[in-house]
Formats: C-alpha cells, sequence, structure tokens
C-alpha cells in the first residue's frame, strides 16, 4: 500500500503540476516570468522594483498584466539564471528546480528520519512504511503540483531551508547559514526560522546567513545601490499586497487574517502573535524532537504571517511525526486523516458544488492539526508511557 501511494503521488505530480491536466489550458511555469523580466532589468542595469516600469516590461517582454516584484534583490542570482535564455528555456529551467526541491525535501525527511531519537527503537518496517507514506504526502499533495505548474518558488526555498534545519540540528552551523541565506529568497518562510537562530545564539550561522543574503544582492546593490534596491524593494511591497491576486480576502491567500478578512472582519498583523507563539515552541522544545520542529515553525509562519495556499507545500514533511506518534491511538490517526483531508481537498470543487466558503476550513484544520501535533508528538509524555510500572 505505501509503495501504492507513493506511485499515486507521482502521477498526481507529473498530471497536475508537469502536464497541466485540469489546468484550463494555462501556460506551465507562468509565474517563472517574473523571474525572467526581472533578470532582464538587472541585466541592463535597471531595477524591476520601479512597479510602472517593471509591469511594463512584463507587459511587453511576456505579454502579462502583472503585479510589483516581490522577491527581495537576493533573488537576483535566481533571475539572472533564469533570463539566460529565452522564456521557454527559463520554464524548462525551474520546472527542473522545482524537480530537484522535491527531491531535495525527501532526502531531508530521509535523513531526518536518522536523527529522530523518539523513534530509535521502532521497528524498521515501520519506519520505511511512515517514511514512504510522507514521501507519497509530500510528491502527491496538490500544493506541490501548484508550486510545479505555477513555476512558483515555494519548493526550492524550503528544501534550502529544510537543509539549513538538517544542518543546524547536526551543529554544521556554516553550512546551515549559507543554506538559510539562499532559503531567503522567500523570507516569509525563512523568518520565523531565522528568529529561532537568533533566540538560540547560534551567532556563526546567523552571520554566514547575512552573509551569503548580501553576497546574493550582490549585482542589484551595484547596479542600483541600497536605494534602488533593498529601500525599493521594501516600498515595492505595498503595491504589491495591493494586487488583486495578493489581498488578504483573494481565494489563494492564506491564513488567519486572510480567512477573518474573509468574512470581512479585519485584523491587525499577526506577525506579533507568530513570534510569541515562536517563543513559548522554544521554551519547550526539549520536549520534541529537534529536527522536526521546523514543521511546526512553518505551519505558523503560513497561519500568522502572510502566505498563499500554495505554500503549504512543504508543511507535508509532518506527515512522518504524526504518523509515529499516532500509533497506537486509532482517534488521533484518524484526527490527523480527517484534517489532512480537509487542508488538501481541492478548492476548485468546492467552488463548483458553490460551497466556495468551505475552502477557508483549510486554516482551521491547520490549525487544529499543530494543535494535535504538540500534544502527540512531546517526546517526554510518549516515554513516560512507555516506561514499565514500577
Amino acid at each position: 500500500m505505501p509503495v501504492v501511494m507513493l506511485l499515486l503521488g507521482v502521477a498526481a505530480l507529473v498530471m497536475f503540476g508537469y502536464a497541466g491536466v485540469a489546468r484550463g489550458g494555462g501556460n506551465f511555469a507562468f509565474d517563472s516570468m517574473y523571474f525572467y523580466v526581472s533578470g532582464e532589468m538587472w541585466e541592463d542595469g535597471s531595477t524591476p522594483y520601479d512597479p510602472a516600469s517593471f509591469k511594463t516590461q512584463m507587459s511587453t517582454i511576456a505579454d502579462i498584466q502583472s503585479v510589483s516584484y516581490a522577491y527581495p534583490p537576493n533573488s537576483a542570482p535566481f533571475s539572472l539564471a533564469m533570463s539566460v535564455g529565452s522564456i521557454s528555456m527559463g520554464q524548462l529551467i525551474i520546472g527542473a528546480i522545482n524537480l530537484a526541491s522535491i527531491l531535495g525535501i525527501l532526502a531531508f525527511v530521509h535523513h531526518a528520519i536518522r536523527l529522530t531519537p523518539s523513534v530509535a527503537d521502532a521497528a524498521a518496517q515501520n519506519l520505511r512504511v511512515a517514511e514512504i507514506v510522507t514521501w507519497a504526502v509530500v510528491i502527491g499533495n496538490p500544493f506541490t503540483a501548484h508550486v510545479v505548474w505555477m513555476g512558483q518558488t515555494t519548493l526550492f526555498s524550503a528544501a534550502f531551508l529544510l537543509g539549513s534545519w538538517l544542518f543546524a540540528t547536526k551543529r554544521l552551523d556554516l553550512v546551515a547559514g549559507v543554506l538559510l541565506g539562499i532559503s531567503a529568497i522567500k523570507p516569509q518562510l525563512v523568518f520565523l526560522v531565522g528568529f529561532w537562530f537568533l533566540m538560540d545564539r547560534r551567532w556563526t550561522l546567523i552571520a554566514a546567513s547575512a552573509v551569503t543574503v548580501v553576497v546574493m544582492s550582490g549585482w542589484p546593490l551595484w547596479v542600483n545601490g541600497l536605494e534602488g534596491s533593498w529601500v525599493a524593494w521594501v516600498r515595492s511591497l505595498i503595491d504589491y499586497q495591493d494586487g488583486t491576486y495578493n489581498t488578504l480576502a483573494f481565494k489563494h491567500v492564506f491564513g488567519i487574517r486572510s480567512l477573518l478578512a474573509g468574512q470581512g472582519i479585519l485584523i491587525p498583523s499577526t506577525l506579533p502573535v507568530a513570534i510569541v507563539a515562536v517563543v513559548i515552541l522554544y521554551r519547550y522544545r526539549q520536549s520534541y524532537d529537534a529536527v522536526w520542529l521546523i514543521g511546526p515553525l512553518l505551519a505558523i509562519s503560513v497561519l500568522l504571517i502572510y502566505a498563499h495556499d500554495y505554500d503549504l507545500a512543504p508543511l507535508a514533511i509532518m506527515t512522518f511525526p504524526l504518523l509515529m506518534a499516532s500509533r497506537g491511538k486509532p482517534l488521533a490517526l484518524v484526527s490527523i486523516i480527517l484534517l489532512a483531508m480537509v487542508i488538501y481537498f481541492p478548492q476548485r470543487i468546492w467552488e463548483r458544488l458553490d460551497m466556495a466558503d468551505l475552502a477557508r476550513s483549510r486554516e482551521v484544520a491547520l490549525l487544529l492539526m499543530l494543535t494535535i501535533y504538540l500534544v502527540i508528538c512531546r517526546t517526554a509524555q510518549r516515554a513516560s508511557r512507555l516506561e514499565p510500572a514500577s
């Protein structure tokens, strides 16, 4: 059965991610045009952070009515690589990058299992089954297919972020810092992880990350200066968030604020709540397997900072610790499966049933899934249940 699930996951990725089945005839990797055009502009010595100029270039080069370029200046190497050839070549490049990123996430799962003390005594067969099922969920979940089809960078950023976390768990801070810096092209996914390392006083890691970001920003800083790169990027975010596809109430924007905005309830930024949540999690970090704490951190990020629904793709790594912790707990296992079904249920089906508001149940489902994780994955509690009665 696990192997069948894995094969079905691969089939789903190929069909819905690469072949574009049921995509309504859209273009593969259409979001990669943002990188292609920004790369062209940087090559010419101009800046993609002038919203009017960037939108004009997007219309001229890619025939797309776009929003502002939202990626930070350290995305320049990525953009320049995407624009080395034709638009079609750029689409092939992002397709290959996302495939490599998926393999990187699978590698994280494989190596993280070997760094999980709470399953050290588990049967090898059980571990293998849980690993294959996790791979199947990572590959086959609809958000992974969305990222691949759109040509988005969630998988790319997540692969380097997970690699950073893995090396940090091994106390290889220099390597971890470089990987964290690379992953920072999607800062909303990386911010809380960086804050965690700051609380953990991993100064070498943080310094290596900062240097990596500066080096990756080298070309924009050289041709545009600080004002035309980082300062201009911050200004352009205002225009970006005003775009139709990025407003809080838009159906593909994800998080607690977006959930409430969809009901007409506007609240201030939940970033302070996210920081408090991470501080509390850090306080109790020794109660959990360290290598898997990246899962709750990512969940808090997408719930409380800013995300689109496809940014949920890397949260599939939480499958392994949840499966292992739910052994012998049928109610917990059934709850996890039902919540996963809610999270991954295709939004377009809700829309066809004229029940689009039910798609917003995903935020509630993820919040409940995070709660279950924090309850059943506490290694101290699990160890105490395994101790013989005196």
